[in-house]
């Protein structure tokens, strides 16, 4: 590559370098030490986190964490953190695992100052990972909030050993459910599980209003540009294909929806989108973002076919979404600016992928908003509770609705909102036929 011309500094540059270096000394100097800057960010998260808070309080009083060794193994930032260090002060035992992509160095140090053990390394290679990951099953937690399903399915295929102690797990994610669904109706699945993701206060607020929002900023954050006039292709109209359409159209996107699901393609049409295949819309695509939850998503002969500068991004489960390898050969080019690598079509066009392709809102930004997740980490502690009390038979559960009202209505109580009561008349009403 040849080395770009850089720009001559000006005269007051030129003739003030020590005055620039003394201010980069004294900038340095004020850093405050990781630990103290995890801490910081930590305790930001937490004065937004009402429904944790009350969360934490309701599990306190019926004491069934105490004592109990529970995993945590979702996206490590601020707001997660939060759910490990509540956990922690119910008197559990509690460990920790992170992805190398998206942990943040100054969370597990706040952490770890807590005594709570974390298994997790920011941008370790794949090997590492994997030795984290068993390292963390190693705990042998009884509880697990697992995210993507990746360690229950390691637990009932190469680490098996760690079943015999594991009471329960919840879910937080739409791709992990559906592949505990598959194992459910295969008689695969070993302990019961709890789907995190379907209650509504996680499927509507963190699906749609977190993850479209969030999606969406990491893309712009990261590129720079605006979304005013951009073709945006969503692929998938689930939850998060939803969010992610109304927040792009929000900000001034056209927005294209691709879909394998007749019902969900019509949902799109009557909002107002156009509805087109994959393969003629990355075409004229500015950004194409995956929603799907579903490996093979995009694939490198989609890519083939776009404009030249198109962006690539993936919103819903990771890395498996889009699929690099199926079609021409992409060249893996340089990144050209944090989270942004040119992919190159040979006699083709150069696109650019958001994050090597891991979720854009998790690797390149802080995932979803912190009100956002409050509600979902709330919905964690109450399921790992819920775990614990009721002795569910192996399979596939949905949270109690009473457990989803209350998460809600603690939020809404923070906020200072009053609901109606249903009079008894109404009541009557709702029962009878």
């Amino acid at each position: 590559m040849t080395e770009r011309n850089q720009p001559e500094p000006s005269p007051s540059e030129a003739d003030q370098p020590e005055l620039n270096q003394a201010e980069s000394n004294q900038t340095e100097a004020s850093q405050p030490a990781p630990v103290d800057f995890g801490r910081g960010m930590l305790d930001f998260a937490g004065r937004h986190m009402p429904a944790l808070r009350a969360a934490t309080e309701y599990v306190r009083a019926g004491g069934r964490l105490k004592g109990r060794r529970v995993g945590v193994a979702l996206t490590l930032e601020p707001k997660t953190a939060n759910l490990a260090e509540a956990i922690a002060s119910l008197g559990a035992e509690v460990a920790v695992l992170g992805s190398s992509n998206s942990t943040r160095d100054e969370v597990v140090a706040a952490l770890r100052e807590q005594g709570i053990a974390v298994f997790a390394e920011a941008g370790c290679s794949p090997e590492r990972s994997l030795e984290l990951q068993n390292a963390f099953i190693d705990t042998k937690p009884e509880l697990l909030a697992d995210d993507g399903a990746g360690n229950v399915r390691l637990m009932h295929t190469d680490r098996r050993d760690a079943l015999a102690t594991l009471i329960g797990v919840a879910e937080e994610t739409t791709s992990g459910v559906r592949p505990l669904r598959v194992m459910e109706a295969e008689a695969a699945l070993e302990v019961p599980c709890v789907a995190v993701n379907d209650a509504r206060t996680k499927l509507l607020f963190d699906n749609v209003y977190g993850t479209g929002q969030s999606v969406v900023m990491s893309i712009l954050d990261a590129t720079n540009l605006q979304m005013q006039g951009k073709h945006v292709v969503v692929v998938g109209y689930g939850k998060v294909g939803r969010g992610i359409a109304a927040a792009a159209r929000a900000l001034g996107g056209r927005i294209t929806v691709t879909e394998i699901d007749p019902v969900e393609a019509l949902v799109a049409h009557h909002d107002g989108y156009d509805v087109a295949q994959l393969a003629t819309s990355v075409m004229t695509a500015d950004i194409v973002i995956t929603a799907t939850g579903i490996d093979h998503s995009l694939t490198a002969a989609h890519v083939a076919a776009m404009p030249d500068g198109a962006i690539v991004a993936v919103g819903g489960a990771g890395l498996g979404e889009f699929d690099p390898d199926e079609g021409p050969e992409l060249i893996h080019g340089d990144v050209v600016r944090p989270n942004v690598r040119e992919l190159i079509v040979p006699d083709g066009p150069t696109v650019f992928v958001i994050a090597d392709g891991y979720c854009a809102n998790t690797s390149a930004g802080e995932g979803n908003p912190i009100e956002v997740m409050d509600l979902s980490l709330a919905l964690q502690l109450r399921a790992l509770d819920y775990l614990a009390e009721a002795d569910l038979p192996v399979g596939v559960h949905l949270l109690p609705p009473e457990i989803d009202d209350a998460v809600a209505a603690s939020q809404l109580a923070a906020a200072g909102i009053e609901i109606d009561v249903p009079s008894p008349s109404q009541r009557d009403a709702a029962q009878s036929w």
